[in-house]
């Protein structure tokens, strides 16, 4: 996080938009080490996909943070090659579109498997 931050800094104080890959990798490269830390989040309010399905059930918690880490994971990686191969004219739909999946699929997840755990009960 605070690689990103120096680096968007470095672009504002020098007026400089020549390679705004640099950004697109280093928020590659949070998803990454994010997606792989999900795996052993523990519940808590403070990182991880908080609905009020995953902080109410801890199968729910670790089903959609294992599912979310994997995501992250395979998301980062497709931001920090499409950066660096893709047009970026191009790119900007495809970040977009990462981040849309990566955030909602798990969120929608969490909300089936706490809806099978509830009927299982």
């Amino acid at each position: 996080m605070s690689t990103l931050a120096f680096i968007i800094l470095y672009i504002s104080v020098n007026q400089s938009t020549s390679s705004p890959n640099l950004i697109f990798i280093a928020v590659g490269v949070l998803l990454i080490a994010l997606g792989n830390y999900f795996k052993v989040i523990q519940p808590n309010y403070f990182i991880g996909i908080k609905t009020p399905w995953t902080m109410e059930n801890k199968e729910v918690w670790k089903l959609t943070h294992i599912l979310a880490g994997k995501l992250w994971i395979i998301g980062g990686l497709l931001i920090v090659l499409g950066s660096l191969t893709i047009d970026k004219s191009v790119f900007i739909y495809i970040f977009i579109g990462t981040l849309a999946i990566i955030t909602l699929v798990p969120v929608i997840y969490s909300y089936i498997k706490f809806k099978e755990l509830k009927v299982q009960v």
